[in-house]
């Protein structure tokens, strides 16, 4: 039998033998591979029969390998040592990696939570390339259908198993008006529910749905708000909201990073709206990918610094 044919049956039975060929000893050679001397002895005796030679002989000073075990020796240490390279974890060397990596979110997720993190992207990885995409439905379903490979979002209620995450904070709807907006000049205990369903809304729907969660809020309750623009965008939604008399309910870690941007007025919802959590996302299939681990790790630490700073600001606001 061949070298390559052993190694296709019996892979135990070569490791064992390049310990004896290394050790010239049954107890050293088991003691080494943390296993019996006798199991030791019967992978030998597979060995001898498999390759029709008695591989070591027994001397004063020890075992002595046959000419036949000599000639194994040099091929047998470099498969193993070719072995031992492919089945170790890849290495990810952030400087010199080219590698793309695809990631979903919304505009509103670029605009507040991940712009901020290029640099240090690139600072750490000048040559990686990031491929934003984006999405509506649910992209849990979507990762586990084999879409993007990271998604930073607002989880759905079924998470598929295959799917893992890290919590970067929670955050509620705020409402959002032009500076000079009538309710905006009023005191903030004028801002009522009355109030607010006087106006005309904007609704943001990214999947085309008629309701939002301010909505859903309002209709436990037997109410409904007049909504005159939908629209999937939340960035255009902010430059329709200066322009007119729009009320415009979104989170606070958007409205606080739209505030350096636009001369607008936030106030807290008059109603409760129920909070939510933004997540990192990701298969199953990249959870020991080296590349992936780093780009996840570098981006939580970021992305958590970033919420923390949004959420400071919004309760200053």
């Amino acid at each position: 039998m061949h070298l390559a044919d052993l190694a296709r049956h019996d892979l135990n039975a070569l490791i064992t033998l390049h310990a004896l060929l290394d050790s010239r000893s049954v107890t050293r050679a088991a003691e080494r591979l943390n296993l019996s001397q006798p199991a030791v002895s019967r992978t030998l005796s597979r060995l001898r029969q498999a390759l029709d030679d008695p591989l070591f002989v027994r001397t004063h000073r020890g075992l002595r390998p046959t000419a036949r075990a000599e000639a194994l020796g040099p091929p047998l240490a470099r498969l193993l040592e070719e072995l031992g390279a492919l089945l170790a974890p890849p290495e990810f060397d952030p400087a010199s990696t080219t590698r793309r990596f695809q990631l979903a979110t919304s505009d509103y997720g670029m605009h507040a939570f991940l712009v901020p993190q290029w640099q240090t992207l690139k600072h750490q990885a000048p040559h990686l390339r990031l491929d934003i995409q984006g999405y509506s439905g649910s992209i849990e379903q979507k990762l586990d259908e084999g879409g993007p490979e990271l998604a930073l979002c607002v989880p759905g209620d079924r998470v598929p198993a295959s799917v893992h995450g890290r919590e970067i904070g929670s955050d509620h709807f705020v409402c959002v008006m032009r500076e000079n907006h009538p309710l905006a000049r009023k005191p903030e205990e004028e801002f009522t529910l009355e109030a607010f369903l006087a106006e005309d809304h904007q609704l943001i729907s990214m999947g085309g749905d008629d309701r939002g969660a301010v909505d859903l809020a309002l209709a436990k309750h037997g109410l409904k708000r007049r909504v005159s623009l939908r629209q999937p965008h939340f960035l255009a939604s902010f430059s329709a909201t200066q322009h007119s008399d729009l009320l415009l309910c979104v989170p606070g870690c958007l409205a606080a990073s739209i505030l350096d941007h636009w001369p607008l007025a936030l106030r807290r919802l008059p109603l409760e709206v129920a909070p939510f959590s933004y997540w990192l996302v990701w298969h199953e299939r990249y959870h020991a990918d080296a590349g992936h681990g780093w780009l996840r790790q570098t981006l939580f630490e970021g992305l958590q610094a970033r919420y923390r700073m949004l959420s400071r600001r919004l309760q200053t606001t």
